[in-house]
Protein backbone atom coordinates (compact mmCIF):
# COMPACT_ATOMS: atom_id res chain seq x y z
CA UNK A 1 0.00 0.00 0.00
CA UNK A 2 1.40 3.16 -1.31
CA UNK A 3 2.63 6.34 2.00
CA UNK A 4 -0.17 8.35 1.07
CA UNK A 5 -2.39 6.13 1.03
CA UNK A 6 -1.98 5.29 4.19
CA UNK A 7 -1.69 9.03 5.36
CA UNK A 8 -4.94 10.19 3.28
CA UNK A 9 -7.11 7.89 1.60
CA UNK A 10 -9.49 10.25 -0.46
CA UNK A 11 -9.03 13.47 -0.89
CA UNK A 12 -11.72 14.88 0.88
CA UNK A 13 -11.37 16.66 4.05
CA UNK A 14 -14.24 16.32 6.33
CA UNK A 15 -15.84 19.74 7.72
CA UNK A 16 -19.41 20.93 8.74
CA UNK A 17 -20.42 21.08 5.69
CA UNK A 18 -19.55 18.05 3.64
CA UNK A 19 -19.89 14.80 5.88
CA UNK A 20 -22.21 13.16 3.44
CA UNK A 21 -19.68 13.58 0.28
CA UNK A 22 -16.77 12.47 3.17
CA UNK A 23 -18.70 9.51 4.63
CA UNK A 24 -19.61 8.26 0.97
CA UNK A 25 -16.14 8.21 -0.13
CA UNK A 26 -14.20 6.57 2.66
CA UNK A 27 -17.12 4.30 2.91
CA UNK A 28 -16.46 3.04 -0.69
CA UNK A 29 -12.46 3.25 0.19
CA UNK A 30 -13.15 0.61 2.83
CA UNK A 31 -15.34 -1.17 0.94
CA UNK A 32 -12.99 -1.84 -1.82
CA UNK A 33 -10.32 -2.96 0.58
CA UNK A 34 -12.66 -5.00 2.15
CA UNK A 35 -12.21 -3.04 5.46
CA UNK A 36 -15.89 -1.88 6.29
CA UNK A 37 -17.03 -5.02 8.46
CA UNK A 38 -14.32 -2.66 11.40
CA UNK A 39 -17.01 -0.38 10.39
CA UNK A 40 -20.38 -2.48 10.75
CA UNK A 41 -19.01 -4.80 13.43
CA UNK A 42 -18.79 -7.33 12.18
CA UNK A 43 -15.02 -7.72 12.57
CA UNK A 44 -14.42 -7.82 16.67
CA UNK A 45 -11.48 -8.68 18.42
CA UNK A 46 -10.63 -11.82 19.17
CA UNK A 47 -11.30 -13.16 22.48
CA UNK A 48 -9.53 -15.51 24.69
CA UNK A 49 -12.10 -17.75 26.06
CA UNK A 50 -11.88 -18.99 29.98
CA UNK A 51 -12.18 -22.50 28.66
CA UNK A 52 -8.82 -22.34 26.60
CA UNK A 53 -5.93 -23.93 28.15
CA UNK A 54 -4.24 -21.58 29.98
CA UNK A 55 -0.91 -22.98 30.40
CA UNK A 56 -1.35 -23.43 26.23
CA UNK A 57 1.68 -21.11 25.62
CA UNK A 58 0.59 -21.61 21.24
CA UNK A 59 -2.73 -20.39 22.18
CA UNK A 60 -1.85 -17.34 23.66
CA UNK A 61 0.85 -16.26 21.11
CA UNK A 62 -2.07 -17.25 18.68
CA UNK A 63 -4.52 -14.72 20.23
CA UNK A 64 -1.90 -11.88 20.79
CA UNK A 65 -1.04 -12.09 17.48
CA UNK A 66 -4.58 -11.46 15.90
CA UNK A 67 -4.85 -9.13 18.55
CA UNK A 68 -2.31 -7.06 17.34
CA UNK A 69 -3.56 -7.51 13.90
CA UNK A 70 -7.19 -6.52 14.49
CA UNK A 71 -5.71 -3.12 16.78
CA UNK A 72 -3.42 -2.49 14.10
CA UNK A 73 -6.36 -2.15 11.23
CA UNK A 74 -8.67 -0.72 13.62
CA UNK A 75 -6.07 2.01 14.42
CA UNK A 76 -5.23 2.52 10.67
CA UNK A 77 -8.87 3.31 10.04
CA UNK A 78 -9.03 5.92 13.14
CA UNK A 79 -5.92 7.47 11.54
CA UNK A 80 -7.76 7.78 7.69
CA UNK A 81 -10.37 9.43 9.82
CA UNK A 82 -8.07 11.57 11.95
CA UNK A 83 -6.27 12.98 8.31
CA UNK A 84 -9.27 13.67 6.48
CA UNK A 85 -10.66 15.75 9.02
CA UNK A 86 -10.44 19.30 10.18
CA UNK A 87 -8.49 19.22 13.48
CA UNK A 88 -11.65 20.62 15.06
CA UNK A 89 -13.70 17.43 14.32
CA UNK A 90 -10.92 15.08 14.90
CA UNK A 91 -10.15 16.03 18.26
CA UNK A 92 -13.12 14.80 19.29
CA UNK A 93 -12.30 11.28 18.49
CA UNK A 94 -9.75 10.90 21.46
CA UNK A 95 -12.22 9.09 24.06
CA UNK A 96 -13.30 6.33 21.35
CA UNK A 97 -11.32 3.05 21.22
CA UNK A 98 -12.73 1.68 18.04
CA UNK A 99 -12.89 2.69 14.44
CA UNK A 100 -16.79 1.96 14.70
CA UNK A 101 -17.77 4.14 17.43
CA UNK A 102 -16.07 7.24 15.55
CA UNK A 103 -18.09 6.33 12.91
CA UNK A 104 -21.28 6.05 14.61
CA UNK A 105 -20.45 9.24 16.68
CA UNK A 106 -20.00 11.29 13.44
CA UNK A 107 -23.32 10.05 12.08
CA UNK A 108 -24.94 10.68 14.54
CA UNK A 109 -23.96 14.17 14.82
CA UNK A 110 -24.62 15.44 11.47
CA UNK A 111 -27.77 13.49 11.06
CA UNK A 112 -29.39 16.62 12.61
CA UNK A 113 -27.70 19.21 10.16
CA UNK A 114 -28.75 17.28 6.92
CA UNK A 115 -32.00 18.41 6.61
CA UNK A 116 -30.75 22.09 7.13
CA UNK A 117 -28.42 21.66 4.54
CA UNK A 118 -30.30 20.19 1.97
CA UNK A 119 -33.18 22.69 2.45
CA UNK A 120 -30.82 25.95 1.81
CA UNK A 121 -29.16 24.50 -0.88
CA UNK A 122 -32.03 23.83 -2.63
CA UNK A 123 -33.59 27.43 -1.96
CA UNK A 124 -30.44 28.82 -3.17
CA UNK A 125 -30.62 26.32 -6.33
CA UNK A 126 -34.59 27.80 -6.76
CA UNK A 127 -34.12 31.24 -6.78
CA UNK A 128 -30.22 30.77 -8.44
CA UNK A 129 -31.24 32.86 -12.36
CA UNK A 130 -29.17 33.74 -14.82
CA UNK A 131 -27.34 37.21 -14.51
CA UNK A 132 -26.67 39.22 -17.91
CA UNK A 133 -23.13 39.92 -16.55
CA UNK A 134 -22.03 36.42 -16.26
CA UNK A 135 -21.12 34.10 -19.12
CA UNK A 136 -23.15 30.89 -19.11
CA UNK A 137 -20.31 28.83 -18.39
CA UNK A 138 -19.85 30.58 -15.08
CA UNK A 139 -23.54 30.28 -14.80
CA UNK A 140 -23.47 26.64 -15.16
CA UNK A 141 -20.68 25.87 -12.92
CA UNK A 142 -21.97 27.89 -10.31
CA UNK A 143 -25.56 25.83 -10.64
CA UNK A 144 -23.43 22.79 -11.30
CA UNK A 145 -21.78 23.55 -8.19
CA UNK A 146 -25.00 23.43 -6.00
CA UNK A 147 -25.55 20.15 -7.79
CA UNK A 148 -23.04 18.71 -6.53
CA UNK A 149 -23.37 19.81 -3.00
CA UNK A 150 -27.12 18.46 -3.40
CA UNK A 151 -26.11 14.99 -4.64
CA UNK A 152 -24.78 13.93 -1.11
CA UNK A 153 -28.46 13.54 0.42
CA UNK A 154 -29.38 11.61 -2.77
CA UNK A 155 -29.81 7.58 -2.57
CA UNK A 156 -26.78 5.37 -3.39
CA UNK A 157 -26.60 2.06 -4.52
CA UNK A 158 -23.39 -0.48 -3.93
CA UNK A 159 -24.30 -2.34 -7.94
CA UNK A 160 -26.28 -0.91 -11.18
CA UNK A 161 -30.29 -1.55 -10.56
CA UNK A 162 -33.26 -0.54 -13.04
CA UNK A 163 -33.98 1.69 -9.66
CA UNK A 164 -30.24 3.21 -10.06
CA UNK A 165 -30.75 3.86 -13.71
CA UNK A 166 -34.09 5.22 -13.26
CA UNK A 167 -33.25 7.48 -10.66
CA UNK A 168 -30.16 8.75 -12.46
CA UNK A 169 -32.36 9.61 -15.63
CA UNK A 170 -34.71 11.58 -13.57
CA UNK A 171 -31.98 13.45 -11.93
CA UNK A 172 -30.55 14.35 -15.27
CA UNK A 173 -34.12 15.95 -16.46
CA UNK A 174 -34.24 17.75 -13.33
CA UNK A 175 -31.23 19.41 -13.90
CA UNK A 176 -31.79 20.29 -17.24
CA UNK A 177 -35.26 21.86 -16.04
CA UNK A 178 -33.47 23.66 -13.39
CA UNK A 179 -31.08 25.24 -16.23
CA UNK A 180 -33.55 26.21 -18.31
CA UNK A 181 -35.76 27.78 -16.10
CA UNK A 182 -33.01 30.05 -15.14
CA UNK A 183 -32.23 31.62 -18.17
CA UNK A 184 -33.63 35.11 -19.11
CA UNK A 185 -36.69 35.24 -22.07
CA UNK A 186 -33.99 35.83 -24.79
CA UNK A 187 -33.11 32.48 -25.09
CA UNK A 188 -36.90 31.35 -24.92
CA UNK A 189 -36.74 29.71 -28.44
CA UNK A 190 -33.65 27.43 -27.43
CA UNK A 191 -35.59 26.48 -24.25
CA UNK A 192 -39.01 25.28 -26.06
CA UNK A 193 -36.50 23.56 -28.58
CA UNK A 194 -34.69 21.24 -25.83
CA UNK A 195 -37.84 20.81 -24.04
CA UNK A 196 -39.76 19.32 -27.42
CA UNK A 197 -36.93 17.17 -28.30
CA UNK A 198 -37.10 12.98 -27.73
CA UNK A 199 -35.11 12.09 -25.98
CA UNK A 200 -34.11 15.38 -24.04
CA UNK A 201 -30.87 16.61 -24.17
CA UNK A 202 -28.64 16.11 -21.80
CA UNK A 203 -27.40 19.43 -19.43
CA UNK A 204 -24.62 19.35 -21.26
CA UNK A 205 -25.51 19.28 -25.03
CA UNK A 206 -27.90 22.32 -23.97
CA UNK A 207 -25.01 24.37 -22.37
CA UNK A 208 -23.00 23.75 -25.90
CA UNK A 209 -26.39 25.06 -27.75
CA UNK A 210 -27.10 27.82 -25.65
CA UNK A 211 -23.32 29.31 -26.31
CA UNK A 212 -23.61 29.17 -29.51
CA UNK A 213 -26.53 31.31 -29.61
CA UNK A 214 -24.60 33.15 -27.16
CA UNK A 215 -21.56 34.09 -29.06
CA UNK A 216 -24.62 34.76 -32.53
CA UNK A 217 -25.72 37.70 -29.53
CA UNK A 218 -22.12 38.72 -28.60
CA UNK A 219 -21.34 39.12 -32.35
CA UNK A 220 -24.76 40.81 -33.42
CA UNK A 221 -24.10 43.39 -30.53
CA UNK A 222 -20.49 44.11 -32.01
CA UNK A 223 -21.42 44.50 -34.97
CA UNK A 224 -24.49 47.18 -34.51
CA UNK A 225 -21.49 48.96 -32.09
CA UNK A 226 -19.41 49.35 -35.57
CA UNK A 227 -19.66 53.09 -37.01
CA UNK A 228 -21.37 53.08 -40.41
CA UNK A 229 -18.93 54.91 -42.96
CA UNK A 230 -20.84 57.12 -45.44
CA UNK A 231 -20.81 55.95 -48.98
CA UNK A 232 -18.69 58.65 -50.71
CA UNK A 233 -20.80 60.91 -53.37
Amino acid sequence: MAQSEVSQPISIILDDSNYRLWSSAMQRFLRARKLWKYITGDAQPPHFSETDDDDDDTLHIQYQTQLEDWDSVNSKIITWFSNTSVSSIHSLFTPFETAKEVWDYLAERYSSVDGANEYQLGLELHHLRFDSCQTLTDFYNKMSNLWNHLAQFEPTWTCPTDAAAAFNAYRDRSRLRHFLMALPPDYEHIRASLLHRHPLSTVGQALAELKSEETRKKTMVYQHSQPVLATPV
